[in-house]
């Protein structure tokens, strides 16, 4: 069971890495020269984004899931007879469910081996959809679920006339032990297309799901695409227990972050109220387009919710008995605090946002910290080159040298407030086109054009308009929506009377 998993895990990590790395090199996106990226050196910038893509699965998430799948494959194998035969795992449709399935299955994978080790059970056989991505042609879905799980046809005509008959079906209990089977479907939405025959698979294993009490069911779904399958087929009518991935908090995604934060040594300047309005000018130095009144407002609103929200944070520390909690870093506190609340707790979200937060810049001396002062092996250290260089060469040169050292040590990473993007103006065929793309988490072009019903020339064309305002991600054939722009879409297309569960 275990091997199996984490060679799928292993692939989805190399292969399916898009935390940061569409953010930072879709070719036809040109970010505006404020952004993080940007003005960042090169070796920098690629080194950040490696440290963010290296970030694991976050424990909470983690977690919850594990604990549930574990649970529930604990009462089915107990009493298979009584017990639900599946689980339902949703995640929001940026978010990777397969990585986030497969993950809680290698821990679940260990904990069941250490009890088989125990016990007279037989190892719990895996049937394991280990698709990569969606099959090119949907009228071949249900076919390569049946070779793929070790379906044949004669086992479903099996189940068809058992569930059709008035006698009872054979029960779990008094099955063969070793008969029994873990079957593993990732992500659902790849399992589907939203056109007239794309449906055919999800049809065939929701009339398997209730009949079996040998096999237990462990599925991942992307939120817009669960709610679809709800509203369509009643697809959740037959399933056992459905569980959704938590929001995360400010702690949650400090925790998370903080390696990174560590190792590029990140600034978090005071964001709150009462220092901002030591400088009068605060306000008028924002960066806003007076030509674009919306977005001006909008920037100027989520300043100050903002510095609001930092400021009553930090009046009820002051208030605060609770010596341990006046010593946080109070900055960096509510700067999670605040990427929480317009992330809607989803961490590639919160990921995208915090990237695109930061800045290079020079940090003027009067805003240095302790941490920023050389240390004395630091001292020791240029003490001995300033001696080389003086012996070597001349007073010039290292006084150079020393003007050089100091002033690289004034940039740094700053972590500016973390704003939502605007949307860029959609018209109705763009929500469509990207509601398909989170209806089913990602897309190809031919697969697109098939789910919209138009040519791919047309699609094409739409896709790369999308993508040159930056709501749209490509890398390789793989089309998705750019998870810094998903709460407001969400919104939008919930507003539009889409089949979508507004965050």
């Amino acid at each position: 069971m275990v091997n199996r998993i984490e060679k799928l895990g292993k692939w989805l990590l190399e292969k399916r890495g898009f935390r940061v790395a569409w953010f930072a090199k879709d070719p036809q996106r040109q970010q505006p020269p404020e952004e993080a990226l940007a003005n960042m050196p090169k070796a920098l910038a690629e080194k950040l984004i490696d440290s963010i893509n290296d970030l694991p699965l976050h424990p909470r998430e983690q977690k919850v899931v594990s604990e549930a799948i574990e649970s529930a494959i604990s009462r089915w194998r107990s009493h298979p007879e009584a017990a639900e035969n599946s689980i339902v795992v949703v995640a929001d449709p940026v978010s990777s469910i397969s990585g986030i399935v497969i993950s809680s299955l290698q821990t679940v994978g260990s904990a069941i081996a250490e009890e088989e080790k125990d016990s007279d059970q037989p190892p719990l056989k895996v049937n394991l959809l280990d698709w990569v991505e969606r099959p090119a042609d949907a009228r071949t879905i249900q076919r390569q679920i049946e070779k793929k799980l070790d379906l044949s046809e004669d086992k479903k005509a099996q189940l068809d006339q058992e569930t059709q008959s008035d006698q009872e079906t054979q029960s779990a209990e008094e099955a063969q032990p070793d008969s029994r089977a873990l079957m593993v479907i990732p992500d659902l939405c790849w399992c589907f297309l939203r056109s007239a025959d794309g449906l055919d698979g999800l049809d065939y294993l929701q009339d398997l799901l209730p009949c079996d009490r040998t096999r237990f069911w462990v599925l991942g779904s992307g939120m817009v695409g669960w709610e679809y399958l709800k509203s369509t087929i009643k697809f959740h009518a037959y399933c056992g227990k459905i569980i959704t991935t938590p929001k995360l908090s400010g702690e949650d995604l400090q925790s998370w972050l903080s390696p990174v934060v560590e190792q590029f040594d990140v600034y978090f300047p005071e964001t709150g109220l009462h220092k901002r309005f030591q400088n009068r000018n605060h306000l008028f130095e924002m960066d806003v387009d007076a030509d674009k009144p919306i977005e001006a407002i909008s920037e100027v609103s989520q300043e100050i919710t903002a510095s609001v929200q930092s400021s009553v944070r930090s009046l009820k520390k002051r208030l605060e008995p609770d010596e341990s909690k006046q010593a946080d870093n109070s900055p960096q506190e509510i700067y999670f605090e605040r990427l929480a609340d317009i992330s809607d707790g989803i961490a590639e979200v919160a990921v995208q946002m915090f990237i695109k937060s930061l800045r290079y810049c020079q940090i003027k001396p009067k805003l240095e910290t302790s941490k920023d002062k050389e240390s004395e092996s630091e001292k020791s250290e240029k003490k001995v080159i300033l001696k080389q260089v003086s012996e070597s060469g001349s007073e010039s040169e290292t006084k150079e040298i020393e003007k050089k050292k100091d002033t690289e040590k004034e940039f740094r990473l700053v972590a500016t407030t973390p704003k939502l993007p605007q949307l860029p103006e959609l018209s109705q065929d763009d929500l469509y086109l990207l509601y398909s793309l989170m209806l089913h988490g990602d897309m190809t072009i031919i697969a697109l054009s098939k789910s919209l019903g138009d040519s791919p020339n047309v699609v094409n064309n739409q896709v790369q308009m999308l993508r040159n305002v930056g709501i749209v991600e490509q890398q390789a054939s793989v089309l998705k929506v750019n998870p810094v722009h998903y709460p407001r879409l969400c919104r939008e297309l919930s507003r539009n009377n889409f089949i979508i569960e507004a965050p």
